[in-house]
């Protein structure tokens, strides 16, 4: 099975196709990416409103820092409504016939089938998501059911399934559950700056919150809008007899707001230490769920390591997947929390710790119709925060600035003389490859 994706301004529709269900790890990164954008965009305002989005922000950041409540299993958060939103159905009718779909497509793979339903029950010992009573009345105001589908990458070594679950389906003309929710302020740092300062340090030291997002507990109120269907008996066909309603108990990644529920809590637990440096440098250096610390001595290294990971026990996460870019500082990283990617990514930019060079690359998917939106969509795929692909690219984006001051149509093929100079462009940029040394130094004594 091959999963296609249709995409609109205002909502994301995966459907499946009897083909081969395994992506590549760049169609992967494109997932992760969509996450992260949809909950990091600007599009709930433009312009002229951008000071009615830092009054809407400030006020979704209040009431977070007012209901947010530590138990003794960890944070609990509130979704971030919005106020005097359009009635949420319920989405029952929807979810399901999503169910019969994926259903329907998994079981011509017993073995995929079996995974899929493995991950449910997983996600059920660890309270992850719980069964619904139907005997007992909902917990909060709305109840709403979320379809879902997989995601299947066999080459990763932790998470080869995911199931990804859909808050921006809807039916016709009503909203759908990310439509009904802030966004709420982007807590990330800037990315560029963050990357720099990686480049800074002489021993770098990256890791990652294991399953981030689900370490996040979901306030009881606010459960039954966050519900999805599953089977009693996955070897068996989706009917009323065989459905299992569930929901989930913690911030599943799909939700609009789910990156600031993340940061949020984040930020408020560090909050507590105001005179603990490291607390402080970690609230300025963790993106999502990368964590990217740097020390000038070794000791200082080990530090790190150890600090770190008990802000993130007492935080109610696993920080894992240490990396250093020193042999010494691997050393001392107990086994069960290092990496067992030898070159690991660090924000998507590819990292060879023990050479400490950032490897960057550029590939440019190739298109069988030479339109407009293909070259366009084409040089936007390049991740280039850096900006270090930025000459490679320059006749390319000169040569896309030309179509549009020639009003070519988006989807008409172009001339063939331009197709053919287009294809030359792209022989020049395919297979680019250039090792750049993290730590640079300049001598100052050689200017005038």
């Amino acid at each position: 099975m091959k999963w296609n994706s249709y995409w609109s301004m205002d909502t994301h529709v995966n459907t499946i196709t009897p083909y081969d269900i395994t992506i590549s790890e760049q169609e992967q990164e494109m997932w992760e990416k969509y996450w992260t954008s949809d909950a990091a965009g600007t599009e709930e305002f433009t312009g002229s409103q951008e000071q009615i989005r830092d009054a809407t922000d400030r006020t979704v950041w209040d009431k977070f820092n007012n209901s947010i409540e530590q138990r003794y299993d960890g944070y609990y958060v509130r979704l971030p409504w919005r106020e005097n939103h359009p009635p949420l159905p319920d989405n029952y009718a929807l979810a399901y016939r999503r169910l019969v779909n994926v259903w329907t497509s998994l079981k011509k793979d017993s073995s995929l089938l079996e995974q899929y339903h493995n991950v449910f029950q997983e996600q059920l010992q660890k309270g992850i998501v719980e069964p619904v009573n139907n005997n007992t009345a909902p917990t909060g105001k709305t109840v709403h059911y979320l379809p879902h589908q997989p995601v299947l990458t066999p080459q990763k070594r932790t998470t080869k399934l995911r199931i990804v679950f859909d808050a921006s389906a809807h039916y016709k003309e009503c909203p759908s559950l990310n439509d009904v929710l802030h966004r709420g302020p982007v807590l990330l740092p800037v990315l560029y700056g963050l990357l720099l300062k990686f480049r800074i340090g002489k021993i770098a030291l990256i890791s990652d919150v294991e399953k981030a997002f689900l370490q996040i507990r979901l306030h009881e109120a606010d459960r039954d809008a966050t519900r999805c269907l599953w089977l009693k008996d996955f070897r068996k066909p989706p009917d009323k007899s065989n459905i299992q309603a569930l929901r989930f108990t913690r911030v599943t990644l799909g939700l609009k707001s789910s990156a600031f529920l993340l940061a949020g809590t984040t930020q408020y637990h560090l909050n507590k230490f105001v005179e603990d440096a490291l607390a402080q440098e970690i609230k300025d250096n963790i993106y999502v769920h990368n964590l990217i610390l740097t020390s000038d001595t070794l000791q200082g290294s080990f530090e790190l390591y150890r600090k770190a990971k008990q802000i993130f026990i007492d935080l109610g996460m696993n920080l894992r997947e240490f990396t250093p870019n020193n042999s010494t500082v691997m050393q001392t990283i107990q086994e069960t929390d290092k990496a067992d990617t030898p070159q690991p990514k660090v924000l998507g930019l590819k990292w060879n710790p023990q050479a400490d060079t950032q490897l960057v690359t550029c590939s440019i998917p190739e298109v069988s119709t030479v339109t407009k939106r293909a070259i366009t969509s084409a040089i936007a795929s390049v991740y280039d925060p850096l900006g270090w692909l930025v000459p490679l690219l320059h006749k390319a984006r000169t040569f896309l600035q030309f179509l549009r001051k020639e009003k070519h149509d988006w989807d008409s093929t172009i001339p063939a003389n331009k197709a053919a100079e287009w294809t030359q462009i792209l022989g020049n940029i395919q297979g680019f490859s250039k090792e750049i040394p993290q730590e640079e130094h300049c001598d100052t004594g050689d200017f005038r």
